[in-house]
């Protein structure tokens, strides 16, 4: 990413503007039936409006969840981390956190997935929102969707587990949210990367390069929990490098031509008939038109 561009984001995640002192941005976390999982929150302060947003480092935070607590300490970059245990049935369960000095409060999900169902891993900025990177910040919660792509993923939801990886910093939390339930896309856990120019690894990841080993190291962690990491829909070289890598079955939206085995397409349609001709789900069974609302 060249310098401009670089510096052109650092201005946008100062101009996230909060609407509190303090922001507290819960992870989805994501298991599989009684694996103990990380909770993770980041804490940070607004300062001067949102322009400022400088990491709460060494408060302490409680956590509680299903009548269990523990406490921690927020680290270096603002998170705060606990170990919990899972359910042992899948499904979504709230957690919540509180930080004690300065006060503020929140709630999380730890979503534990089913092994037995496949999973698709689904990326967002030019894979399902049509709009400009540099404008989520500003319009991110509001930005269209392409044609076609809420229907296709409410489809693929019957029989997959859908989710969100995406190279978005946790910043932009609030605009994917209100994106994705804009436009009723099923529900996932959304996992994002992490941009900024405190660290070594958040200025790594500025270059989009960088992305590909982000992705696929995401991919690992949820093949590691014996999820069966199915296909990957994203739109970049580096979504395919990831899904690859990984030996997932990828689909590119995209007009770009390019190696690999990543199957390449520009319309919705195009994908819904490509993942009947491979058997996937619902469209093996000649599903063809839009289902109504979420799964």
């Amino acid at each position: 990413m060249k310098p401009f561009f670089s510096a052109l984001l650092f201005v946008a995640l100062c101009l996230n503007v909060a609407s509190a002192d303090v922001v507290a941005t819960a992870h989805d976390a994501i298991t599989t039936p009684g694996t103990p999982v990380k909770l993770a929150t980041k804490f940070e302060r607004s300062r001067w409006g949102g322009l400022w947003r400088p990491d709460l480092r060494s408060k302490r935070a409680r956590y509680s969840f299903r009548g269990l607590t523990g406490t921690t300490r927020t680290d270096f970059d603002g998170m705060a981390i606990v170990r919990a245990p899972a359910p042992q049935t899948p499904g979504t369960y709230t957690f919540e956190v509180d930080l004690e000095s300065p006060s503020a409060k929140t709630k999380g999900t730890m979503w534990v997935l089913d092994k037995s169902r496949p999973l698709a891993v689904v990326d967002i900025d030019g894979t399902i929102s049509d709009l400009s990177e540099w404008r989520v910040p500003f319009q991110g919660g509001k930005a269209p969707a392409y044609a076609g792509s809420p229907e296709l993923l409410r489809d693929l939801a019957r029989t997959h587990q859908i989710v969100y990886l995406t190279a978005r910093d946790d910043t932009f939390d609030p605009q994917t949210r209100a994106f994705l339930k804009k436009h009723s896309f099923p529900a996932g856990p959304v996992i994002y990367n992490d941009l900024g120019l405190w660290t070594d690894t958040e200025r790594r990841q500025l270059k989009k390069e960088e992305h590909a080993t982000f992705k696929l190291r995401k991919i690992r962690e949820l093949q590691a929990l014996g999820l069966n990491v199915a296909l990957g829909i994203g739109n970049a070289e580096t979504d395919a490098q990831a899904y690859e890598a990984a030996g997932v079955p990828s689909y590119l939206r995209t007009a770009q031509t390019g190696g690999g085995s990543s199957f390449r397409f520009e319309r919705y349609a195009t994908l819904r008939a490509r993942l009947r001709q491979d058997g996937v789900g619902v469209f093996s069974r000649g599903i063809t038109g839009a289902l109504s609302g979420t799964p």
